[in-house]
């Protein structure tokens, strides 16, 4: 009698068809403290029908029956990266016991929290034609010296550095207005100043357009500020994923690069296009996959390895095989890390570090005001250098898609000390000395 009454309820919460297999919920040995209470991510099999009847039917009755109670939210996106189609949740424990009984679904996620892979600052107040920055940033003379000795304040980079190429910066958004992201858009031709820096998407509920951390401000700045980034011409583009306090979530994450993924195809730049990831969380597979779609779609995406000194095979999204991670070293020998090239303590390690970048002390610019700079260390700063790099060689080598990849990697220097496991690679232009 129970059975023959309750089916009927249940069969049009799964949405038919009905076969009691359960669904895996992914990071269950993670810590209560990085979860995301009651929001979890939801990814389709890839055999389900891209918003066919069927699925809709079962988007329809999860977000019914999971805001019944009158203190979950439901559905409260959904996403369609290739190879990755789903939902993001908010449902009790009760429900979620029903959710796992769909054949729809390959896995739940619990949602977690992502942070900025940023150490607390200090606060300071061509075609081939070369040019030459004199006393530039450390990060930027070691981008351009395969000796990490060298004792030149140089940076030598083609003219055309990273032009035009859009970076998206999945962060705490960017001051748009900042004087670094002003030069003209051509510079092989006179014009007016013109902002290189945009708004794109915010994904951080109720909070305005703008960086009110900081972070991503100096991250894009290391990307393509005019005195402190590697690609001086190329376009930032704002994707607001951490609030004002450097954090945000797993979920919001895959948001960023769901919009990222559909703005690049919009606009037919999928191929020469470069994400930038300088934050971490545990690791997510969602996330990770979201991630791989992008990279499959031929853009390239760069990720932070982490700020914990573990490996970083962890955590997400620098374990996503696809991307570019970057661990960082310290080549300004004052901050107690044992000298140039070599690993600094707080960085991620391990097989999953792909190269590494100067991630310690480095200046650019900042978010209190247009003309605000200051210094920030971690994999966070390491890892925009080489979004930068990226941008860099698409320009000057004409590459596009997997082979951006693999030329940041065969050019590299070498010599990384206390990699344990790290790739023996350190970021370098192929155009210095």
């Amino acid at each position: 009698m129970h059975l023959v009454s309750f089916l009927p309820v249940l069969c049009g919460w799964l949405a038919f068809p009905l076969v009691l297999a359960t669904v895996p919920i992914l990071n269950n040995d993670v810590t209560p403290d990085l979860v995301v209470p009651n929001r979890y991510i939801v990814k389709y099999k890839d055999a389900v029908a891209d918003k066919g009847p069927v699925q809709a039917r079962h988007e329809r009755a999860v977000h019914r029956a999971s805001r019944a109670g009158g203190s979950m939210r439901g559905i409260l996106d959904t996403f369609a990266l290739p190879g990755l189609r789903g939902y993001i949740v908010e449902i009790s424990p009760s429900e979620l016991g029903n959710l796992v009984e769909s054949d729809l679904l390959e896995y739940i996620e619990k949602d977690t929290i992502t942070t900025t892979a940023a150490i607390t600052p200090t606060d300071r107040h061509s075609q081939h034609r070369m040019m030459t920055q004199y006393d530039a940033p450390r990060g930027l003379v070691r981008l351009s010296h395969r000796s990490a000795h060298t004792t030149s304040n140089e940076y030598h980079y083609a003219a055309t550095a990273g032009l035009n190429i859009p970076i998206y910066v999945l962060d705490s958004g960017i001051r748009i207005t900042h004087s670094e992201f002003h030069q003209s858009p051509n510079p092989n031709t006179q014009g007016s100043s013109t902002s290189r820096a945009r708004w794109g998407a915010n994904f951080i509920p109720s909070s305005p357009d703008t960086d009110e951390d900081g972070h991503g401000t100096h991250v894009a700045g290391i990307i393509a500020g005019t005195t402190y980034g590697v690609a001086k011409h190329a376009h930032v583009i704002a994707v607001k994923v951490l609030d004002g306090t450097g954090s945000g979530s797993m979920s919001g994450v895959l948001q960023g690069l769901d919009w990222a993924v559909k703005d690049a195809r919009d606009k037919g730049v999928m191929r020469r296009a470069v994400v930038n990831l300088s934050l971490a969380g545990v690791y997510t597979q969602s996330v990770n996959d979201a991630v791989q779609a992008a990279v499959d779609q031929g853009m390239t995406v760069v990720c932070a390895a982490g700020n914990t000194g573990e490996d970083a095979g962890g955590y997400s999204p620098g374990s996503a095989a696809g991307a570019i991670t970057v661990g960082a070293v310290n080549g300004t020998g004052t901050v107690g890390e044992g000298g140039e090239n070599r690993r600094a303590t707080f960085s991620n390690w391990g097989g999953a570090v792909d190269i590494f970048a100067e991630g310690v002390a480095v200046l650019s610019s900042g978010a209190q005001s247009d003309t605000h700079v200051k210094y920030m260390s971690g994999t966070s700063m390491a890892a925009p250098h080489v979004a930068g790099l990226a941008a860099y060689f698409i320009v000057e080598e004409g590459l596009e898609g997997e082979k951006v990849k693999a030329r940041v990697l065969a050019v590299a220097g070498k010599g990384v000390q206390d990699r344990k496991g790290g790739a023996d690679r350190v970021a370098y232009n192929g155009d210095g000395l």
